[in-house]
């Protein structure tokens, strides 16, 4: 990697899982890093348990990728050997990562693959920044418009605050998705999120449309990936499962479900945390 790197850098990662596929993982980190002006690091990790590529031969091919890239003005790259899991949950300390971007395939059944979309999610569970996902046979890359999921339980700020991002950089319009519930203390708390995620994008004049579904059965990420698909939106913006109890385990992770049914709309995902992580301003 290039040695030239400040500390006061911050980057875009370009985390390439299959360097089979990685022409949509690097469409998308060479235009988010050019429109927030950041740097970009491609990197790969060979995990014995996920990966046949050994370092060396990673590092001549992100060496290839590396120098294709002309519209991002530092750009690097760099092969790791360890387990995906921890290495991924350092890179926002160790790279200065604004945003990890990287690639699944729904289709993959096989755990032992780092593009499966179970364990690239079980992979990037500790990572503290947030971390975009798209379908490795995506064919469409554009932010016009971002889809914003909301419901009464999950943590709404950071979600909120990245939707704010995609307006005030990528001039991107934004939706609130939700739905409604018949117990009313749900009811409230999703009012409480609303008018929370409204209050804070108002404060950078960004007026959101809301669209409200009626479908109380059906889980609201995968609602809003349809609706995605359907209505064109670009992004789709989620957080995953906070508490993992038995039964999220047992019968399967929202977000698990929504990777399976990517189709050409990424998911912007983010983990639980207790602080706020505050990408620039």
């Amino acid at each position: 990697m290039n040695d030239n790197k400040e500390k006061k850098d911050q980057f875009v990662i370009a985390y390439l899982n299959n360097l089979d596929c990685v022409d949509v993982c690097i469409e998308h980190s060479v235009k988010i890093a050019n429109i927030l002006n950041k740097g970009l690091i491609l990197i790969h990790i060979y995990d014995e348990l996920l990966t046949l590529i050994g370092v060396e031969e990673a590092e001549s091919k992100l060496k290839e990728l590396n120098s294709n890239i002309t519209d991002v003005q530092l750009h690097s790259y760099i092969s790791l050997k360890g387990n995906s899991k921890e290495i991924i949950g350092e890179l926002g300390q160790l790279l200065n990562a604004v945003i990890i971007v990287t690639s699944c395939n729904p289709n993959e059944k096989q755990r032992n693959k780092a593009d499966n979309p179970t364990t690239l999610l079980k992979n990037m569970e500790n990572s503290r920044t947030a971390y975009l996902i798209c379908n490795q046979k995506q064919s469409v890359v554009d932010y016009q418009k971002v889809l914003l999921t909301l419901n009464n339980a999950r943590e709404s700020k950071e979600k909120t605050l990245w939707a704010s991002y995609f307006a005030r950089f990528f001039g991107s319009e934004v939706t609130l998705f939700y739905h409604p519930y018949k117990d009313s203390f749900y009811q409230k708390q999703l009012n409480l999120n609303l008018a929370f995620a409204r209050k804070m994008l108002g404060q950078f004049n960004i007026i959101p449309s809301n669209h409200k579904s009626e479908d109380r059965k059906n889980l609201l990420d995968l609602q809003a990936l349809e609706y995605a698909d359907k209505e064109n939106y670009g992004v789709i913006i989620c957080q995953t499962t906070k508490d993992k109890s038995l039964f999220d385990l047992l019968k399967g992770l929202e977000e698990v479900k929504v990777l399976k049914s990517l189709k050409d709309r990424p998911i912007l995902f983010l983990n639980p945390r207790d602080d706020l992580f505050v990408l620039c301003e």
